[in-house]
This record gives C-alpha cells, structure tokens and sequence, in this order.
C-alpha cells in the first residue's frame, strides 16, 4: 500500500512532466492488483487511487479499456455494498473524464450502476443511497449521454425512491428527481416523444409537493420578531417548484403548460386535502416566466382571487406568492389585463388576521404595483397608505418590514403625486427609527432608511427640501449611534446618502 501511495504521490507531484511509460505502468498494475484482490480493504484503496488519478492517468488507464471494464464489473458486483459504492464513485469518475469512444464500452455497466442504489434502498443505507444518487446526478451534469438509452427504465426505477416518505433524510428523495430532471434539460429529446413518461414524471413532481404537514406550524402563522430567513415554504414545495420551472424552460411552454394546467386544476379542485390546493397553486406560480401573453392565463385569475379567500392560511399565502410571482414575471403585461380585480384583492389580503399572510400580501402589491400605471394606482394610493402605515405601527417584524418596502414602491409610482402624503409619511417613518431600536428590528430600521431615501427621491426635490434637515439628521443620529460592525442598516445607509 505504501509503494502505491508514494508511486501516487510522485504522479501528482509532477511524474507526468517526464511523461515515464515505465513509472505509469508501473503504477497501474499495482492499483490493478489491488482491486483484485480478495481483502475489502485493498480493493477499496485501489478503486480510490483510481478515482483520485484518473484525471492525471487517463491517457495511460484508456489503453486498458477492456482490463479497466472488467475491474469496474468485477468490482460493482462485489458482495459488499460498500465496495460497490466505491466502485461506482470510480466508475462516474472515468466515465466523466474518458473520451467517449473509450467509454461507450461502459454503458454495459449501466444494470450493476443502478443496482448499487436499488440495494442500497433494500438495505435501508441512506449513506450510500444518497452517495450512490449524487454520482448518477454529477455525470448527468456532464455525460448524459451515457444514459440516454436507457432513460426511461432508469426513470420507471428511481421514483419509487422519490414516492418513499420514511427515509431519516427526507431531502433524499429529491435526488432521482433531480437526476431526470437533470438529463431532461441536457438531452430534452429523451421525453419530449414521450408525452406519458412527462406526465408520469409531472404527478411524481406534484405528489412530492403535496407530502408536506398537514398540520400548520404555529411559528409559520406568527413568525417570532427579527424573523429574518426567506425559506417560507417547506423543502418539498420548493424544490418541485424549481423543477416545473427547468421543465418548462427546457421543453417549452407548448408542451408544458396543457400538462401542467391539467395538473393544476386537478390539484386545486380537490377540497378534502388543502395541501393538493396549495400544490397546484404554488406550481402555477412558476408559469408566468414562460407565457408571452397574459390572456392565456385568464381562467386562473377568479380562481387566485377567490383563493385568497380561503380557510386555510396557506392556500390563502399560496395564492398571494402566485400572484406576487407573476406580477414579477409578466411585468406591465399581467397589471395592464387585471389590475382592476387584483388590486381591490389585494388590497382586502392587507387585512389578512395571520402576520404570515399579511406579510406577504405586502409583498405580493410591491411586486405588483411596481410595474402598474400610475395612473392606476393613483386612486387606491390613500387606502394604500392608511392601511399600511397601520401595519407598520401594530404589524410584527416581518409585517412592519414588508410593509414599508410597499409603501416606498407606491411613493415610487405615484413620484410628485406623492406630495399630499409626503409630510405625514415621512414624520411617521423617522419616528419608528428612534422608537424600534432593539436588534430584532434592524432589517426593519434598514428597510425603513431605505424606504425614507425612496419617497424623498420620488417626490423629487421641491417637495424635499422643507424635510431635508430632519432626515439628514435622523440618518447621521442612527449612523452614529445605533451600528455595530455587521448591522445591516450600514448598506441602506450607504445607499441613501
């Protein structure tokens, strides 16, 4: 082991600037000898010294292609499913690095490949299962080619392992999604023939989505002051959300979206399980990116709205995000065709009773009135402000912190049309920099600063003026007395002088 080991390191250290056949052969047949040996141990340490030298020995290892093949299938099919991980981690390494003449000999391999993982979920290892999944998601990256052929058994194989819900670690699941998904976006050609497969792949997508608690966290509904991280939504929803959105980018909307309204409305009609509505729902946040004109998504709009009504403050959430995500997506386009039955909805979710769906209604008018006519706007502008700088005042952190960023985009919108609010507004925000003060409310004090900087520029300077002493003032107060080293007000700051 240890002439292996200095042989090795004599190649990494710069063996192949003298390009010595000898050495080279020297080498392989030490790490061939090991990887037919009889002792595990000595058959793991040669596949390693594969794995970890192909790159620098690949033009030498593919002169023995066909003793190379034999190794890999004598090792895949070893008793130990250790060993056989290793193998396979060896295998994706020469597979990602070889030349493809040297490697088409390989797909032969592809059966003992795949059963590392399938014994892997026999046998309930995680470890490996997960170790296993990762190498066929890493050379989809780069040789997707090698599993072309075989697509669609690999798929009709590996989701059972996405439909399992007792692994220890659930994000294992996601990880032969992610691998067909991954071949999907590289070689598109391998479904887009195969309309039941897409489909099939679609609901194995959606019923992930739909596995999520049916219970509703307390700390959901009322997130706890200095509530700072985005991840709102649970691991399942998000990551089959990403995965309609590559489906739909790589094969198109014409074949994606009659599969995925189908879905959608499929999900959204169940009323037994509120998780199918807020699958459905949120999967059809991810289509906006992708519809050229806005009229095609006219039959889902009364269903959105009427969704905001709901019981269940998920669903009523779920809705909002749809609404907010293409708001964003459709920009101008979506606000022009149904302004005038978003805004009144949107305008009644401020008064939503959960803090977490009152947050995002804020969220979903800043996305959307960011790209409104004015002129639309301009007449909801002071219920708008009423009701926000309600939340601002009672609102928790995250209320308060949405809600701020709202209220500057509608001083935005409305620029000089603004004035009449300006000097009532802006007295208000500077008061709760001073008032709010404890570490829990720092995002909101930056977001606030920010929002200051906003509608003083929107109202442009004549309106200003008069109020400009009193921000500098408050601006150089927090400036110098209420920043440590990694607050975040410091970038706000930055920005607004």
């Amino acid at each position: 082991m240890r002439k292996v080991c200095d042989l090795a390191v004599e190649v990494q250290g710069g063996m192949q600037e003298h390009q010595d056949d000898a050495i080279w052969q020297d080498l392989l047949n030490l790490v061939f000898s090991f990887v037919n040996d009889e002792m595990e141990s000595k058959v793991d340490a040669g596949l390693k010294i594969f794995t970890g030298l192909f790159s620098y020995i690949i033009e030498h290892v593919q002169a023995h292609t066909e003793d190379l093949g034999k190794v890999f299938e004598k090792t895949l099919g070893h008793p130990s499913l250790d060993i056989k991980l290793t193998a396979l981690q060896a295998t994706c390494a020469y597979l990602g690095i070889g030349d493809r003449k040297h490697t088409k000999p390989f797909k032969l391999l592809l059966p003992l490949m795949t059963n590392v993982i399938h014994e892997a979920m026999v046998k309930e290892d995680e470890t490996v299962l997960e170790d296993a999944l990762v190498e066929f998601n890493e050379l989809a990256e780069v040789e997707p080619g090698f599993f072309k052929t075989h697509f669609k058994q690999l798929f009709g194989g590996l989701k059972e392992i996405a439909a399992k819900s007792d692994f220890d670690n659930p994000t294992i699941r996601h990880q032969p999604i992610e691998f067909i998904v991954t071949l999907i976006e590289r070689l598109p050609s391998v479904i887009k023939k195969d309309l039941e497969t897409l489909k099939d792949l679609l609901e194995t997508i959606f019923k992930l989505m739909i596995d999520i608690p049916e219970e509703i966290d307390e700390e959901w509904l009322t997130p706890k002051e200095g509530f700072a991280t985005e991840e709102d939504e649970e691991d399942n929803v998000k990551f089959g959300q990403g995965c309609v959105d590559r489906l739909v980018s790589c094969l198109g909307e014409e074949l994606m979206l009659p599969l995925t309204g189908q879905l959608v409305t499929n999900t959204i009609a169940n009323d037994v399980d509120w998780r199918y509505k807020h699958a459905g729902i949120m999967a059809f946040s991810q289509i906006g990116e992708y519809i050229e004109e806005a009229s095609k998504i006219s039959a889902m709009i009364p269903v959105l709205v009427e969704h905001l009504q709901h019981p269940n403050p998920k669903i009523r959430y779920a809705s909002l995000h749809s609404i907010g995500q293409l708001a964003d997506d459709m920009p101008k386009d979506f606000q022009e065709a149904y302004h005038t039955t978003i805004i009144p909805a949107l305008l009644a979710a401020l008064d939503d009773p959960v803090p977490r769906v009152q947050a995002h209604a804020c969220a979903a008018c800043t996305n959307f009135f960011e790209n409104v006519d004015p002129a639309v706007l301009k007449p909801y502008t002071q219920v708008i402000c009423t009701k926000l700088c309600a939340m601002i005042k009672n609102g928790i952190s995250i209320i308060k912190e949405n809600a701020v960023t709202t209220l500057a985009t509608t001083a935005e919108r409305n620029e000089t049309e603004f004035a009449p609010y300006f000097k009532e507004t802006l007295e208000f925000l500077i008061g709760f920099l001073n008032e709010f003060s404890s570490s829990a409310y720092k995002q909101f004090r930056g977001q606030t600063i920010e929002g200051i900087t906003l509608i003083c520029a929107a109202v442009g300077e004549e309106t200003f003026k008069p109020l400009a002493d009193d921000v500098i003032k408050v601006l150089l107060h927090v400036q110098n007395n209420q920043l440590d080293t990694q607050d975040c007000q410091r970038i706000y700051l930055l920005s607004s002088w």
